[in-house]
């Protein structure tokens, strides 16, 4: 079985691989009984190493095997598995694998489905940090930026940057273009450039065709996995070649955990049509942020006494308005990878332009 998989495991093709593997993969895997020591996993983890696979995302039950012993014997372990390789995300980046207990069998069923490859939804306004590298940049911004507004304060700030994702959608489109494209467009040209200059070793115009060629390539290398590192959420790098495969595979796999096509109710019946399942989530928080609830208590007054209390000072202090510096502290402390706000901005945009915006936004 292990020759078989890691053979398996060097196919372009893509696969899955499911069934009664017997064996748990994690310390959470089991419930009731003796834990799962660290020795046992070694073994299975090597497997998963070798074999370059991923566990395919889930629903319905985690444990799929128990026992059916009465009172504390009890025990119920993960032990049936879905494992798939990178290329199978590519091709079917919606499916999902889908545990159910069965009345005749001590196992779960696992069905995976399969969604078909369209666009579900549509698709939210996403601040790149790459964007500020790109010279037209920071003149694209500020012209938008500039026009004339009825508004002031904060909903001023709203609907210029509302106005302004605008202007940076039809900015990526028609400026900045497939950043993946450019990127290997641009190694290409500078590969073609070497051997240029190498085949002519005394023509030194080939030489400044290769100095242009590198700083092309050193800004789109830049752009293209500032981009990676985002859309990952990864922030560190070990590998050569800036470990540009890791972060794609990242990104798939990240893609594929946080999308949500199906649930199950709480019948056990599986809801995939995407429309019910955005009514069904809808009006789901709709229930808990739509209503409204008072306070079951009165503050005691007497117990907060008890306690440590706030000085004269330190309560005025508190009300004392927030400093320009205060703002741009707390706004340059946030990372530019952190996840962006409602309206698609994140820190790195305000990092970028603060010069020219930061008297306003403060």
């Amino acid at each position: 079985m292990e020759r078989v998989t890691k053979d398996i495991s060097l196919s372009d093709k893509a696969w899955i691989i499911l069934g009664d593997f017997n064996a748990p993969f994690s310390g959470m895997d089991k419930s009731g009984g003796k834990p799962i020591s660290a020795l046992e996993l070694v073994d299975y983890l090597q497997w998963l190493e070798d074999t370059h696979v991923e566990s395919l995302k889930s629903i319905g039950s985690y444990f799929t095997w128990t026992n059916n012993k009465d009172g504390p014997a009890r025990i119920y372990s993960k032990i049936d598995h879905v494992f798939m390789n990178e290329n199978w995300l590519d091709f079917f980046p919606h499916s999902t694998a889908v545990f159910r207990w069965e009345v005749v069998s001590d196992h779960c069923s696992y069905v995976v489905t399969i969604l078909p490859m369209e666009k579900l939804g549509f698709k939210l306004f996403r601040f790149f940090n790459f964007w500020a590298d790109h010279h037209d940049f920071k003149e694209v911004v500020m012209n938008s930026w500039r026009l004339p507004i009825k508004v002031t304060g904060l909903r001023a700030i709203y609907l210029k940057t509302m106005r302004l994702k605008h202007r940076l959608k039809k900015f990526n489109r028609d400026n900045v273009g497939d950043i993946g494209l450019n990127y290997h467009k641009a190694k290409e040209t500078y590969q073609e450039a070497q051997l240029l200059a190498q085949s002519h070793p005394h023509d030194y115009s080939f030489q400044e065709v290769v100095k242009e060629a590198v700083a092309a390539f050193s800004v789109q290398e830049h752009m293209y996995h500032s981009f990676l590192a985002q859309r990952s959420k990864i922030t560190w790098l070990r590998k050569g070649d800036m470990n540009t495969s890791f972060f794609h595979a990242c990104l798939k796999k990240r893609r594929a955990e946080n999308f949500i096509a199906s649930y199950i109710t709480d019948q056990g019946n599986l809801v995939d049509n995407f429309p019910e399942v955005v009514s069904h989530f809808v009006e789901h928080f709709r229930g808990y942020l739509g209503s409204s609830s008072s306070t079951t208590g009165r503050i005691d007054l007497h117990c907060i006494e008890m306690g440590s209390n706030l000085s004269v000072d330190q309560q005025l202090m508190l009300l004392e308005p927030f400093s320009r510096k205060e703002i741009r502290a707390s706004l340059f402390g946030i990372p530019i990878t952190k996840s962006l706000g409602p309206d698609g901005f994140g820190s790195g945009f305000f990092k970028v332009v603060w010069q020219d915006i930061g008297d306003e936004v403060c």
